[in-house]
């Protein structure tokens, strides 16, 4: 079934039309090595020129950031984690919101993780030149691989702090 998708690369905003199967966008998009967009609007992120194609593939490894709007994964898969708020640079985006890990895992270990895109949640994309206003987003696929910076917002907690433990897994990760 094909779906709107917005995905962000180094240098432009890329919107299009998916082909995606039932169950959680994280798992579709760490399986395979192309995104094809159909009806595709690449958008310079430097002066906003739009190109239109009718169909476009683009290899995962290129996008920085693709949001989830709406999707939600099987609650059956959904696991207790420890929310970490988290700011990290992405290529020329600054992203801030909630990382999640398991309560027996290190702080930040979803950045260590097998897979290429992980969520944050509660997220907030900022260019870093300015050009753009701030966008939120309750779920954001982050590329793992191409964080060049990452810091915590808040003090880490190493244990199981019920205040901290929620439901996780079923939006997207």
């Amino acid at each position: 079934m094909r779906e709107p998708l917005v995905a962000w690369a180094a240098d432009c905003r890329v919107q299009g039309d998916v082909d995606l199967a039932e169950g959680r966008l994280s798992d579709q998009v760490n399986e395979g090595e192309l995104l094809t967009f159909f009806g595709a609007t690449l958008e310079a992120l430097g002066d906003g020129h739009q190109v239109q194609l009718d169909e476009l593939e683009v290899e995962r490894r290129e996008l920085h950031l693709i949001e989830v709007d709406g999707r939600q994964g099987d609650p059956g898969r959904r696991v207790r984690t420890i929310a970490e708020s988290v700011r990290l640079e992405i290529g020329p985006f600054r992203v801030t919101g909630n990382l999640h890990r398991s309560p027996a895992t290190q702080p930040l270990a979803a950045l260590s993780r097998h897979q290429r895109f992980v969520p944050l949640t509660d997220a907030r994309i900022d260019v870093l030149d300015g050009s753009r206003p701030s966008r939120h987003l309750d779920v954001l696929l982050i590329n793992r691989q191409l964080v060049a910076k990452s810091e915590p917002i808040a003090p880490i907690r190493a244990g199981d702090d019920e205040a901290d433990v929620v439901l996780t897994g079923g939006a997207a990760g």
